[in-house]
């Protein structure tokens, strides 16, 4: 690849796991302040998860993953019995965090294979395995995030581009799935302009994707959600690209509530349409975006924003993820490489290619 990562950005990884404890960017304070926080117990890294402290497919998946490894580098647990027991009670209790994005199963089935291969190994070993995985996990998804951008740069027209939510830095380990597509174009000079949705309800665009691009000198505009379709049709769009939290057997994807929206409208305006995710967010047990599980929330993200009141004590429907079908997609941009239609045909190809 042309790049190091140190050449696209300059922020630190989102997560980070040092002996005993799990660090990472506590997002809820962003864009007002810039904190690190340190977690040293499994319930920690749930409730972080679950409060999204830290979010983004790819980033909870390497989270999930460093709650393992803490839990392997804190059990007092004096058998191999009683270390297994424990293992499988923070491993259900991390899968039980958020529902709608597959990485989170991957990473932790990934560590529970690995544990179940290795039963027979002397307890310490065990342990070690399970750290040195979980940091595996992490690495492999900054390089991952790293052929994205090349490949998805590759692709994307020269221009002006809009994305929706955040799926940079802050969503996976380091340099994002969207992210390092923006962070490749912005070095060669092919991107010119970055359209930020503010993203509803709880302003992932706004606090995060328009901290993060502007952190690394990316040129935006800032706009509110329901402003997307006036400036696609007054021609200042050229492409729009979005992460996704889970791409099912057939290309139809799960991403955050406005994507399906947008996919439409820029069917309607003739603009290419890309989702950018790892292989490790698809999903070939599922045939359709309907069998895919997605997560409600507290009422209290619509009813507020940023602390304040803005509506009345009314019933609220809060879905966190909507389902784009893959008839809108152009081309899905995976670390493997990008994988155009027939999607059903193409993914089950790359999958027997891995």
């Amino acid at each position: 690849m042309r790049y190091k990562p140190e050449e696209l950005t300059r922020l630190p990884r989102s997560v980070e796991y040092e002996r005993g404890k799990v660090v990472m960017i506590d997002q809820r304070l962003l864009p007002g302040e810039f904190k690190t926080v340190e977690l040293t117990t499994v319930d920690g890294v749930a409730e972080a998860i679950v409060t999204m402290r830290v979010r983004g497919a790819p980033a909870i998946g390497a989270t999930a993953a460093f709650g393992l490894a803490l839990y392997a580098d804190t059990s007092k647990a004096k058998t191999k019995e009683e270390f297994i027991n424990g293992f499988y009670v923070a491993y259900e209790g991390l899968k039980n965090t958020r529902p709608t994005a597959i990485n989170l199963f991957w990473a932790l089935n990934r560590i529970k294979d690995l544990v179940e291969e290795h039963f027979e190994d002397p307890l310490e070993e065990v342990k070690r395995l399970i750290v040195a995985e979980a940091k595996r996990i992490a690495d492999e998804d900054v390089e991952a995030n790293l052929r994205m951008g090349h490949y998805g740069a590759e692709v994307l027209p020269e221009g002006n581009v809009l994305t929706h939510c955040n799926a940079g830095s802050l969503a996976t380990v380091q340099l994002g799935t969207v992210g390092a597509v923006l962070r490749v174009m912005h070095r060669d000079g092919t991107l010119k302009l970055l359209w930020v949705d503010e993203t509803r309800p709880v302003l992932q665009g706004a606090r995060l994707s328009a901290w993060e691009y502007h952190y690394d000198g990316i040129p935006l505009k800032l706009i509110t959600d329901n402003m997307a379709g006036f400036v696609m049709q007054q021609g200042k769009v050229d492409a729009v690209i979005v992460g996704a939290d889970r791409i099912v057997a057939n290309g139809d994807f799960a991403n955050k509530i406005g994507t399906y929206s947008l996919a439409v409208l820029a069917r309607e305006h003739g603009i290419p349409f890309f989702t950018v995710a790892p292989l490790s967010t698809v999903d070939m047990s599922l045939k359709s975006g309907k069998e895919i599980p997605i997560e409600e929330r507290r009422p209290g993200e619509i009813l507020t924003c940023g602390g304040c009141k803005i509506a009345p004590d009314v019933d609220v429907y809060n879905p966190a993820f909507d389902v784009t079908p893959h008839k809108y997609l152009t081309g899905i941009i995976t670390d493997q490489g990008v994988v155009w239609p027939p999607f059903e045909r193409n993914l089950r190809k790359l999958f027997r290619r891995e």
